[in-house]
């Protein structure tokens, strides 16, 4: 998969640029995005270029690593478990903390289309269930971005998540319970069920805040995800 270099670095440089470095992260507003140096996002693109399948995660915060180092999110521990098994992928971190399904769509040219990916992971949501978003409206945005992916000969992957929450009505917990299996029914596209599976709610596996993954709960991450992509990079590869 060969994508544009010059074009990838602008897209890298805005994410870095677009919000603040630190501080902690309510439910679903701030955004803070690490800062790369140019040379770096050169490299990564270089990688890109060269690689046979790209992937892009689509995400909020809990793909963009809040708190932790580029290396330490789940794309890029992801994308070394895979390279390690022998398969030959790249994996752009396109999550920007804070973000909604709307925010995402709303940038889905740049953070998606831009790159020509083989594979768009989708793993938006969790923003929308914790602010107490309607599921219907949620359920619309990822729609749009499934369809425009699909409409750009992207394969999406759809990445649900554990609604559940002190402080969200069993009622709503239902509703985007139910959102993600319907979405990958209608769209007929791969859904990977908890994207949180087995973290959420182990505190030894999540920063303080008690909604963010730490390290150790970000490999784990990774590892449920690795072996879902794995089995889904092979299909592929047996249909070619």
């Amino acid at each position: 998969m060969r994508i544009d270099l010059q074009a990838f670095v602008i897209l890298a440089m805005f994410l870095a640029g677009c919000s603040p470095a630190s501080g902690p992260e309510p439910a679903a507003s701030e955004v803070p995005v690490r800062r790369e140096p140019p040379q770096a996002m050169q490299t990564e693109a270089r990688k890109m270029e060269q690689a046979e399948t790209v992937i892009v995660m689509l995400g909020d915060s809990l793909t963009a690593g809040y708190g932790l180092s580029a290396e330490r999110a789940v794309p890029a521990v992801t994308e070394r478990r895979l390279t390690d098994a022998g398969y030959d992928v790249a994996i752009i971190n396109a999550g920007v903390s804070g973000d909604t399904t709307a925010m995402g769509l709303a940038r889905y040219d740049w953070s998606v289309s831009s790159a020509e990916p083989d594979i768009v992971v989708v793993a938006l949501g969790a923003n929308d269930f914790l602010g107490g978003f309607p599921a219907e409206v949620a359920k619309a945005n990822l729609s749009k971005i499934i369809t425009r992916a699909q409409t750009d000969g992207i394969d999406v992957i759809l990445a649900g998540l554990e609604p559940r929450w002190p402080e969200t009505s069993e009622t709503l917990e239902a509703e985007y319970a139910d959102l993600y299996p319907a979405l990958a029914a209608e769209f007929d596209v791969p859904l990977y069920p908890g994207f949180m599976d087995g973290v959420w709610q182990e505190p030894d596996l999540l920063l303080p805040d008690g909604l963010h993954p730490n390290v150790s709960g970000v490999e784990k991450m990774a590892e449920g995800l690795s072996g879902f992509l794995k089995h889904e990079l092979d299909q592929r590869a047996g249909s070619d």
